[in-house]
């Protein structure tokens, strides 16, 4: 006997979950390779830098070390996907040669420096912050100087790369944006979940570590980076976003004669809207933005599928 339309229906959905029309292992499994190969390199950036702490390794030594590592092993994971799972140009993840991507650099930083100087603004109006000085000490500055290219190849690079780029390129060929949004977030939060829960394995962690305020931050993170790349249409907003907020977060808007701008904090609140509240702002601006300022606007239904174009080298000039 025949197999009815509908048994043959299902067949067919289940073939395209294992292999596309064209051969390649199917979205799912694509993404998910994805998300192994950031976290596999997470994780072996961890575990070396645990190692050498270990050894007595200074803290700097740690820190290039989980540079080092998590861009060693995450990126060319990456690569390799994209040429020989998915079959399609680098290019098509948005990630462009460095002079032209330094103006969406500068604009993804430009809108986190706007949102913490709004984010500013109506701490002091609530009262709860107060801002108590405005310095350049040379120290904080060669600090910074210093964090920044560890901070861009342990987090803003690969992460922007993993979750932004390959991760969502893969789902919105399928899926509705705002859905490939969703689930972006999702693997987002789950990567340093599935981080802590290996280290407490090893009795090297705790659950505590994982708070509420971590998990906020996270999913508002990825939306306002996940924005970045569908409204801009380019990784280095992404990246200039993740920088500038690290920095800030870090060393620019702190309390502490060290800080740039220096600030008190008068109540939680205030602490909360630096941190968080600044990334929500970004998300309202960039919603804004996808909605009525660009035009056309963002097709939130729409899918985008990844035409094959032939594969090009890595650092290509081309979106």
């Amino acid at each position: 006997m025949e197999p009815s339309a509908e048994e043959k229906g299902k067949d067919n959905r289940a073939a395209n979950l294992l292999a596309d029309a064209e051969g390649r292992i199917g979205m799912p499994w694509r993404v998910l390779l994805g998300w192994l190969s950031f976290v596999a390199g997470l994780g072996l950036a961890v575990a070396v830098a645990l190692t050498a702490a270990g050894y007595g390794f200074p803290t700097l030594a740690q820190q290039v070390m989980l540079a080092a590592v998590t861009s060693g092993v995450a990126v060319p994971l990456i690569y390799l996907l994209r040429r020989y799972a998915d079959r399609r140009p680098w290019s098509g993840l948005g990630f462009t040669a460095l002079p032209a991507g330094v103006p969406y650099a500068l604009l993804g930083a430009g809108l986190l420096f706007a949102m913490t100087a709004a984010a500013l603004a109506l701490g002091s109006l609530l009262g709860w912050l107060r801002v108590t000085g405005l310095h350049l000490p040379a120290e904080t500055l060669l600090v910074i100087l210093v964090n920044v290219p560890i901070a861009f190849f342990y987090e803003a690079f690969p992460e922007e790369l993993a979750f932004r780029g390959y991760i969502y390129r893969n789902l919105n060929t399928r899926l509705p944006r705002w859905l490939a949004l969703v689930l972006q977030v999702v693997l987002f939060v789950l990567a340093p979940v599935a981080l802590l829960a290996m280290l407490i394995a090893a009795g090297l962690g705790s659950w505590d570590s994982l708070t509420a305020e971590y998990i906020l931050t996270l999913i508002f993170f990825g939306t306002a980076l996940q924005l970045s790349r569908i409204l801009s249409g380019n990784l280095w907003m992404c990246i200039g976003y993740h920088l500038a907020w690290l920095e800030t977060v870090r060393y620019i808007v702190v309390p502490g004669d060290g800080a740039i701008v220096e600030v008190e904090y008068l109540s939680t609140n205030g602490y909360l809207l630096i941190h968080i509240g600044t990334i929500v702002l970004s998300v309202i601006a960039l919603l804004w933005w996808s909605l009525r300022g660009k035009k056309p606007p963002v097709d939130w239904k729409g899918t985008e599928p990844d035409e094959g174009e032939g594969i090009r080298e890595f650092g290509n000039k081309e979106a």
